[in-house]
């Protein structure tokens, strides 16, 4: 009941403030989510394909007062009954993946690499970020997990799935795994989705049910006829989250998704990876890696922080630097490091470092964001952008050339 009420409070607050992309998205994830009926989710379907199709997504003015009275009519209709969720019982087990002391070494080439033993649980409704300088392990780690390379010490275990850790035909079934470099793939988007749906027994009409469900909710439909070559790597990356979600793993891997989307792309993607995990008939739990830090951050709930195959931090998001002894602030404007040391002459426990196009300013504990920006304004500096990264895994970088 909880869940049905924050989906009613979510699409009551699209439709409020317009945000129509919002709204259809949690609009077809209720239908996933709770047993509706037919007319229902058909309505659902034709709101999302009439918000795909505007020319001008931005536009509230295309929006006609039909959809608007035809989404009313939707909540209410949710808003009046009970509903039940498809499968109840599917998130009895809160462990999916426990691994412990598991590591990786490859000791021949020119540049030998030992990603050290690490612990890594993993929890259904829960993302986990993989963060860290290039070429420190983050990949060996998520290719582990997914079963393409061996632990050379430690232990997988995997509570949820019950079934034998040593048979990894069993395992994988449940495990999907979206590399960085995504395979080229022969045909169309729709002929490929059939296929991939078909393997893992989706026939008939539910082969068809889901495809369409899938390309509605990722915004693909006007891409289904297309081939490789005519899409962009962005929508290639969201075709393959789709061949994904259509058989509901239970974990989901992902390297560096964020790597060829633009920013808008980057924040829905997060956004739907969140919605996704919140699931009760689906339950899923996501990792992934990627340099995009502060995006990360936002929507993790653990951070696994590598730094030359050693884990340097590896628990929750809230819990990061919870017992520091100073804050620390990333600035950038028209200034360059000796202006800034020469400001904050005054302030012995005040340090500040030049991080390439940005500046950290480290302080005492009791100094915040506020302060920070006080200082440069009373000093009239030209402040572009600055943020509170006392709890972000950023201070953890380092210079590496």
């Amino acid at each position: 009941m909880l869940l049905q009420q924050k989906f009613i409070t979510e699409v009551e607050s699209s439709l409020h403030h317009n945000d129509f992309s919002l709204l259809t998205r949690r609009l077809m994830d209720f239908c996933e989510e709770y047993t509706i009926n037919e007319q229902i989710r058909a309505e659902v379907f034709m709101l999302r394909k009439a918000y795909l199709n505007l020319e001008n997504k931005e536009s509230q003015v295309a929006i006609s007062a039909g959809t608007i009275e035809t989404t009313k009519k939707i909540i209410e209709q949710f808003k009046s009954q009970t509903l039940i969720h498809k499968n109840p019982a599917a998130a009895e087990q809160e462990l999916l993946i426990s691994a412990n002391g598991i590591s990786k070494q490859f000791k021949s080439g020119r540049a030998p690499f030992h990603l050290h033993p690490l612990d890594v649980k993993l929890k259904f409704g829960e993302i986990t970020g993989v963060v860290g300088e290039n070429g420190n392990g983050k990949t060996t780690l998520l290719r582990m997990l997914a079963g393409e390379l061996s632990s050379d010490t430690g232990t997988l275990f995997y509570p949820a799935l019950h079934t034998n850790a040593n048979d990894w035909y069993a395992v994988k079934h449940h495990l999907a795994f979206i590399p960085q470099r995504i395979n080229k793939w022969h045909g169309t988007l729709l002929d490929n989705l059939r296929f991939y749906a078909t393997i893992h027994d989706l026939k008939g009409e539910e082969n068809n049910y889901h495809i369409d469900y899938i390309l509605f909710r990722l915004g693909l439909d006007k891409f289904r006829d297309l081939k490789w070559s005519e899409i962009s790597s962005g929508y290639r990356l969201r075709f393959e989250l789709a061949k994904m979600l259509l058989w509901k793993p239970k974990l989901l891997i992902l390297d560096e998704p964020l790597a060829n989307l633009d920013i808008n792309a980057q924040q829905l993607f997060l956004q739907d990876l969140k919605f996704f995990t919140q699931s009760v008939s689906h339950p899923v739990s996501i990792i992934l890696s990627s340099q995009n830090l502060h995006e990360i951050e936002r929507v993790a709930d653990n951070i696994i922080f590598i730094r030359q195959g050693h884990t340097i931090y590896n628990g929750t998001q809230s819990n990061f630097a919870f017992d520091r002894q100073q804050n620390s602030f990333e600035v950038s404007g028209k200034f360059d490091l000796d202006t800034l040391v020469k400001l904050f002459a005054d302030y012995p426990e005040f340090k500040v470092e030049n991080a390439g196009t940005s500046f950290i300013i480290t302080t005492g504990i009791n100094c915040n964001i506020f302060t920070v920006t006080d200082i440069l304004k009373n000093k009239e500096m030209d402040l572009n952008y600055i943020r509170d990264i006392s709890q972000s895994t950023r201070k953890l970088f380092h210079k590496d050339i």
